[in-house]
């Protein structure tokens, strides 16, 4: 039988628009729309304007997302992987245990332009890229997430691999060549939730996956087994493996479809509880609170259970935090996230009555929540954020994408030029070349880091 990573690499090789359902492109058009509003965004985030500052210059490559500045395409690739993710509002995806587009695209898009590629092309290396890490996710799953890494990162290097692989029409072995490569720098750690490390390692994993790809073009050679091989990818980075999971025909399923979106600027396990206080507080004494109650999932803990924070990065990962601001402001939006309100007293306070109990009988996207009034009074809930949309409901999640990126993007490049880039992504299948995507995104004119 050949090897698990080879069976992975003739599925991304083989990846066209053509074998793409066309549900399954619409989701992909989504994910693109969805990120690119997040990375524009972000663009003047400390820290992107951070690891921006670090990278080399150059005249040529890859647009700087959301400014006026262009870099060497694995530089962009590793900027724009920052940039769309360290606000964590990008999609998510349970089969992956991770934000499946951040790891991917900044690298498919670094790569499509600096060689002119189509948008038939970059749709069929996001997809390939997708279904890859999430083949991956599910050999390790769920210990490799329980030990400590952050699939995102860890596990997303291939999909960038993978995706930068199909770009360049590699062949098998050269796309296993890549993937072995990826695996030796496969990393990534939930210590970075919170604070700088979350994004810059996903920026590792968009720049490092297209890396290999590319030296696999120039007959690089890695493992020949990365990800299956003894003292491998998934043998040191989980306590059981299950390589079955993985041999899945292309498209069966199709895990792309399965993407999930966010409306609220936080870790998405906070969004279950988010939802559900959003209801619960219509008509209540908001003030008259004793206390918020939260049976979470175990695989919270540690990952979204930040107490007395300080930081917008650290409100992010905290479900009491995030539980009181969605009672008392009504939202969790990017600018819910901002220093002032981080240092409200108000909701400081009410955090501080927020109690989080582990309950195994809950997914990681239900929360059960109870609201215990001074009067004793109790209101209870739960909103089940797990279910994607459907082929039929294709049209209004795009429609409601494009309402969140119109209000990420228009302080950014104005309305005018955020709509030039909806209707860009909307008709991408009908795009030539993808450079003429990325010149909208940027601010002025091209000139180097």
């Amino acid at each position: 039988m050949e090897s698990v990573t080879t069976f992975l690499a003739e599925s991304a090789a083989a990846y066209t628009f053509k074998e793409l359902p066309e549900h399954v492109g619409r989701v992909a058009q989504s994910c693109i729309l969805d990120w690119l509003g997040v990375a524009i965004a972000a663009a003047e985030d400390p820290v992107v304007v951070a690891i921006r500052e670090s990278l080399s210059s150059s005249d040529y490559g890859g647009s700087i997302i959301g400014t006026d500045l262009v870099a060497a395409p694995l530089d962009a690739a590793r900027i724009n992987g920052v940039a769309g993710h360290v606000l964590d509002y990008d999609d998510v995806l349970s089969a992956f245990t991770g934000h499946p587009t951040a790891p991917v695209l900044p690298a498919a898009l670094a790569i499509a332009e600096s060689k002119a590629l189509s948008g038939k092309q970059l749709l069929a290396a996001l997809v390939a890229g997708i279904e890859t890490e999430a083949r991956v996710s599910q050999i390790v799953a769920p210990s490799h997430y329980a030990m400590g890494f952050h699939a995102t990162a860890s596990v997303g290097v291939f999909g960038s691999a993978a995706a930068v692989s199909n770009l360049l029409s590699l062949t098998v072995e050269q796309t296993t060549n890549a993937m072995g490569l990826a695996s030796t720098s496969a990393s990534g750690l939930k210590s970075g939730f919170g604070n700088w490390g979350k994004s810059l390692q996903v920026g590792h994993a968009a720049s490092e996956g297209a890396l290999a790809a590319i030296l696999a073009s120039k007959h690089g050679k890695g493992p020949v087994d990365g990800i299956g091989c003894e003292q491998g990818f998934a043998q040191t980075h989980s306590r059981r493996q299950d390589f079955d999971s993985a041999r899945q025909p292309l498209g069966e399923p199709w895990h792309t479809k399965d993407v999930l979106f966010k409306y609220h600027a936080s870790c998405y396990g906070t969004h279950s509880s988010i939802e559900t206080l959003l209801r619960l507080r219509e008509g209540a004494d908001l003030a008259a609170v004793a206390e918020i109650k939260l049976g979470i999932c175990p695989q919270h803990v540690g990952m979204c259970t930040q107490v007395n924070v300080t930081t917008p990065l650290q409100a992010k990962f905290s479900l009491a935090f995030t539980a009181a601001l969605a009672w008392l402001k009504g939202s969790a939006a990017v600018q819910d996230f901002a220093p002032e309100v981080i240092s409200d007293r108000a909701i400081q306070e009410l955090a501080d009555k927020v109690v989080t109990v582990p309950d195994g009988n809950h997914g990681f996207e239900q929360t059960d929540v109870l609201v215990r009034l001074n009067d004793g009074t109790t209101l209870s809930g739960m909103a089940d954020m797990s279910i994607a949309a459907t082929e039929y409901q294709a049209d209004a999640q795009w429609q409601k994408l494009a309402v969140k990126f119109h209000s990420l993007v228009d302080p950014v490049l104005g309305a005018e030029r955020a709509s030039n880039i909806v209707d860009a992504v909307d008709n991408l299948s009908q795009l030539d070349d993808v450079s003429q995507l990325m010149a909208l995104t940027r601010t002025t004119a091209t000139v180097a880091v």
